[in-house]
């Protein structure tokens, strides 16, 4: 199925990218909503919605190839994409782990300022 279609030429790779990236998106905003959820939360309409947005991209690049799409191919995208984009959160991890570590050292160095106010309260 990834043979018959290129998904780097020219006129369709701008229109691959954005799907990719709402089906990206939508599925970082489902999780953001199950790890956040609380009892007083409705997330049932929005989770439903991240979805249904996220799999409208994968239908729509499952029906690139051939115009015939099945249920199979499907899911074929699905675990495509997740593995495409836990490829790309792989590659931004050393970035990630870089800034945290500098953050972590900038909050272990830091001297609170010498503030006469406090040295007032104190005596």
């Amino acid at each position: 199925m990834f043979h018959s279609v290129d998904l780097l030429s020219a006129p369709e790779a701008i229109f691959v990218m954005i799907l990719l990236g709402i089906m990206f998106i939508c599925y970082c905003f489902a999780v953001h909503l199950i790890v956040t959820w609380n009892p007083h939360h409705r997330p049932i309409i929005p989770l439903t919605v991240s979805l249904t947005l996220s799999l409208g991209p994968m239908v729509a690049l499952s029906y690139m190839g051939d115009g015939v799409s099945s249920l199979g191919e499907i899911f074929e995208w699905v675990f495509f994409v997740i593995f495409v984009e836990a490829g790309v959160l792989v590659l931004w991890l050393p970035l990630v782990l870089a800034l945290v570590t500098f953050q972590m050292l900038r909050v272990t160095f830091w001297k609170p300022s010498e503030d006469p106010l406090m040295d007032m309260v104190e005596n």
